[in-house]
């Protein structure tokens, strides 16, 4: 069995949210202990981040009362057996409930804390309630994707930004402590996340730092089964293989230099619509041209690019995207993605605690007190 490169690392998930649920499924997928904290109201339910499988595959679920007052004792002692702690409330909330940085640190100073926020620990906007389009916005994102406002994108963004981003974060410091023996303490803003894709433009900071506007080499055409294509051949090699393959070659110098973009794009959007989207992509793509079939969510699942690479796998039931990950060992295996189902709630709470030190009769009386 390959090792992961995150075998024998241990977290504390207290997030309920996705950007948290994201970073902590990544890290299980690469070895890691993930042990998320929910309400002991919750116990016997399965434990999903708002109803995702995908963000909850495999996690332990330790109950804890958070507000008891002897749940802050037991945080201190447990703590000293975890090597991350990851969380999403607001700036100063843990602090305030008497279990955060300050006090983990000093229980633990190995310990890396990643506190995952909207606009970040400090500035006048730390404390601001949002969602990602919040995000999105304030980041200058949202208007570098499209010059033409009201629009909202139809997924999340910031949310994954920032998950990938607190990744990142907590394997440096996971590096960075193996060379000093200090933990860290991360603040992750997904703000900030999502502003790092501005770094994409030639001008990050332009109104249009991500002009990509459409042109006849470069957008999306219908086909005979109402499926879509997308051209992407702003280079003369792919352009003139393009051009080649759909009897063209009079137009192979007109790529940035349209003589009339509007009758070119009618001319190639009459020639796609002629045969369905899967035929133009096998006679193209093999011939140099960049043209890839748009796919809605659903037909991933029989893309066979998705299915020769496994990029998608079953999780109790429910397909869900592969950690994209992939880090091959020397005999060839990868790391892989979780794909056991999430836990029930509180179904590891003593498990994890006797690994802690707690003894049989503690951990009766902690669920008697109501502290678990």
């Amino acid at each position: 069995m390959t090792l992961k490169p995150l075998s024998g690392i241990r977290v504390l998930d207290f997030t309920a949210l996705p950007p948290g649920g994201a970073c902590t499924i990544m890290l299980a997928d690469l070895g890691a202990e993930i042990i998320r904290i929910e309400s002991p109201a919750q116990k016997g339910k399965p434990s999903l981040v708002i109803g995702q499988v995908a963000l909850s595959r495999g996690k332990q679920s330790l109950t804890l009362d958070q507000r008891h007052p002897g749940a802050n004792e037991l945080l201190m002692r447990l703590v000293k057996h975890v090597d991350i702690i990851v969380e999403n409330a607001k700036p100063g909330v843990m602090e305030a409930r008497g279990f955060g940085y300050a006090q983990a640190s000093a229980a633990n100073p190995s310990l890396i804390w990643c506190a995952i926020t909207g606009f970040g620990q400090t500035g006048p906007n730390a404390d601001h309630a949002g969602h990602d389009i919040s995000y999105v916005a304030h980041s200058g994102l949202l208007g570098a994707l499209s010059a033409e406002l009201p629009w909202q994108p139809a997924i999340s963004l910031a949310l994954q930004a920032g998950a990938l981003s607190a990744v990142i974060a907590i394997q440096s410091a996971l590096i960075q402590r193996g060379k000093t023996g200090h933990g860290a303490f991360i603040d992750l803003s997904l703000s900030e996340s999502a502003g790092w894709f501005l770094n994409c433009g030639i001008n990050p900071l332009s109104d249009r730092p991500l002009a990509l506007p459409a042109s006849p080499d470069r957008r999306l055409y219908a086909c005979a089964d109402n499926r879509f294509i997308v051209i992407a051949c702003a280079e003369a090699r792919t352009w003139g293989a393009l051009c080649d393959q759909l009897g063209l070659a009079e137009y192979k110098d007109q790529l940035h230099k349209w003589q009339d973009a509007k009758e070119m794009t009618r001319i190639l959007s009459e020639i796609f619509a002629s045969k369905p989207a899967a035929d133009w992509v096998q006679q193209l793509a093999a011939s140099g041209a960049a043209v890839t079939i748009v796919n809605h969510a659903s037909q991933l699942l029989n893309d066979p690019q998705i299915l020769a690479r496994r990029s998608v796998v079953m999780a109790s039931g429910v397909p869900v995207p592969a950690n994209p990950v992939r880090i091959m060992a020397p005999g060839g295996e990868e790391t892989g993605t979780t794909t056991q189902a999430p836990h029930q709630v509180g179904q590891d709470t003593a498990d994890v605690l006797r690994d802690a030190g707690f003894s049989n009769e503690e951990i009766l009386g902690l669920e008697q007190g109501g502290v678990i």
